[in-house]
């Protein structure tokens, strides 16, 4: 029950494939709307097949990617969701936690929190634990981990303003000080971490207290900048706690593993894992073959699978959303920070709405996606039912707003060929990058050209075509001077808290969006006032609502995640990386050899 336990049934939605998209249709009555924010699931959460357990086995499992895997597995350097998938099988962080994604004490480690003294202290839960190789993890493995997420030489993206809360951090990562001294070891089994600040989120997966840990007596002796390199991040000898270990790997396809003996909860119950990169194009045939016992389907292809007699569906809220965002700065490597840059193309906040009510969200969910996706009014997505506000003005799809929008701000067509110029008379052009994912979603792309341009705005695609996933958020992450906008997609796992995707630290920031009000607001969510429920709910209500106004970014889709499950798996259900969950990899049992067709 890890961070990213959700992430290998959520994550389809980052290679989500679409139907060829006709014209700008009318939201169809059956899209949800904000008074009914979660719809009726198209199939149950969890299946049960009949049949007798066999001893063993191998399960085949498709992560379908358009791309290739890049093979580092490593949490602390994994930014990639198809490596990540891969990654949470053979590590592990320490902490579990419930429903309602409070962390609690029954995993690797027990925390407790001093508010008041602003400290947290984790104690390993047992003296007993292994790492794959055999050595013992100790907490000197967790202080470790935060050293060198802390370290200057990091070449990781999870340094961020949850480290730099930590006291010390700052002058650690600046080499003033050869240790944190926020960094309090008590025994080889239980760490005082000593905060400048005690934040909500702290109590919540994937939230701001420290939860990875690394084998020392690996790394210790390899250079920082050398670890992405090295066989134990992308070969066969990597080192983890979690339920399995990598046997071989064909790079960029696929994985094997094979059961971690010293897993801390117990021997998987299959001999082996293949996972493999299938194309979305393919996957259908592919489990309508019974060529794989796990499968995320496309939303687009649902009338093409959803009759198969060998496999069960069983369906979930996916835990991310899609998104268009707006270039409007870069991240400074020397500061550490992402700085806006005022005089960005797109930096004004009414171009940025127009464009958003200009796309029909939830015509394309309705009639492209199935009703498996839909538009949303809030990036805080609907499965955060406690601080999502369900009441938030969203941008739904009205041209004619979009047009009065851009008039009244200035841009208007001056020439008559039936497009805007700036204000100032000059040509407005803007470029559009996206990722490619198969023929369907080009179509999409290529109709938010179409609806861009019924409004008057010339907005071309970036190179003129799409780019491979990798080279997407390679240019992306690059700041590329070239891009004006573009379309991405988060896995937003169990933290709603903005400060890692959106703060002034972040490097997740894409936009490099940061203001005063924006930083004044997320420093609210991460305050001990907002340890009050109800102030809480406020701070979040005021972050939706200044997302909406300033539109630096606007989701475009949230739905429902479909994944198919071959016949010859015992059980299965959707609530993977919780407290109840009873079909983790490494608990699945097979009722046969060989996968029904």
């Amino acid at each position: 029950m890890k961070k990213k336990g959700l992430l290998f049934l959520s994550t389809a939605a980052v290679a989500v494939t679409l139907a060829a998209c006709g014209g700008k249709g009318q939201s169809s009555d059956a899209t949800t709307t904000s008074a009914n924010p979660q719809p009726k699931m198209k199939f149950a959460s969890e299946v049960t097949h009949e049949g007798t357990p066999i001893k063993g086995g191998t399960l085949k499992y498709a992560i379908v990617s358009p791309a290739p895997f890049k093979g580092i597995f490593m949490d602390e350097l994994a930014s990639d969701s198809v490596d990540s998938q891969i990654t949470s099988q053979i590590d592990n962080t320490l902490f579990e936690f419930d429903d309602n994604r409070r962390l609690t004490n029954t995993g690797l480690a027990s925390v407790e929190f001093d508010i008041e003294g602003k400290t947290a202290t984790v104690k390993l839960n047992s003296k007993d634990y292994k790492f794959s190789d055999g050595q013992p993890l100790t907490i000197d493995d967790y202080i470790f981990a935060i050293e060198a997420i802390g370290n200057k030489d990091y070449t990781g993206v999870r340094y961020n303003g949850n480290y730099q809360n930590i006291e010390g951090m700052e002058q650690f990562h600046s080499g003033e000080a050869s240790s944190i001294s926020g960094v309090e070891k008590l025994d080889d089994y239980s760490v005082k971490i000593h905060f400048k600040q005690m934040r909500p989120s702290m109590q919540l997966a994937g939230g701001s207290l420290p939860s990875y840990v690394l084998p020392k007596h690996i790394f210790s002796s390899i250079p920082i900048t050398e670890w992405e390199k090295s066989e134990y991040v992308r070969g066969t000898k990597g080192v983890g706690i979690g339920p399995f270990k990598i046997e071989s790997i064909v790079p960029g396809e696929s994985v094997t593993l094979v059961p971690n003996e010293h897993f801390y909860k117990g021997r998987s119950k299959v001999d082996k894992v293949v996972m493999e990169v299938v194309s979305p194009d393919t996957v259908v045939s592919q489990v309508k073959s019974g060529n794989y016992d796990i499968a995320s389907m496309p939303s687009s292809q649902f009338e093409a699978y959803k009759d198969l007699t060998n496999v069960s569906f069983i369906s979930s809220f996916a835990s991310q959303y899609e998104y268009i965002a707006f270039h409007l700065g870069k991240f400074d490597k020397e500061q550490g920070k992402n700085i806006t840059n005022p005089n960005a193309k797109m930096s004004d906040p009414v171009l940025r709405q127009a464009i958003a009510y200009a796309i029909d969200n939830n015509a394309s969910g309705e009639s492209i996606f199935n009703g498996l996706q839909r538009g949303t009014n809030s990036i805080i997505i609907p499965s955060f039912k406690d601080v999502y506000n369900p009441n938030q003005e969203g941008f739904d799809y009205n041209p004619e707003k979009a047009k009065q929008l851009l008039d009244e701000a200035g841009y208007k067509d001056t020439d008559g060929d039936g497009l805007r110029e700036n204000k100032d008379g000059s040509k407005l052009s803007i470029n559009f990058a996206a990722r490619t994912r198969d023929d369907a979603n080009e179509a999409l792309i290529q109709q938010y050209l179409l609806w861009f341009k019924e409004v008057g705005l010339d907005i071309k695609l970036y190179t003129g075509r799409t780019l491979e996933p990798s080279l997407f958020y390679e240019k992306i992450q690059a700041d590329d001077p070239e891009i004006d906008m573009f379309a991405g997609g988060w896995g937003i796992g169990y933290d709603p808290n903005p400060a890692n995707l959106f703060g002034e630290t972040a490097k997740f920031n894409f936009s490099r969006f940061v203001s005063s009000e924006g930083n004044e607001i997320i420093g609210k969510i991460g305050s001990t006032e907002a340890f009050d429920e109800a102030k809480n709910v406020e701070f979040f209500k005021q972050w939706q609502k200044y997302v909406h106004d300033q539109a630096f970014i606007f989701p475009t889709l949230i739905g429902e995640s479909v994944t198919a499950v071959n016949k010859r798996v015992k059980f299965m259900n959707s609530e993977i990386g919780t407290k109840d969950a009873k079909s983790e990899l490494y608990q699945i049992e097979l009722v046969s050899e060989n996968s029904f067709k």
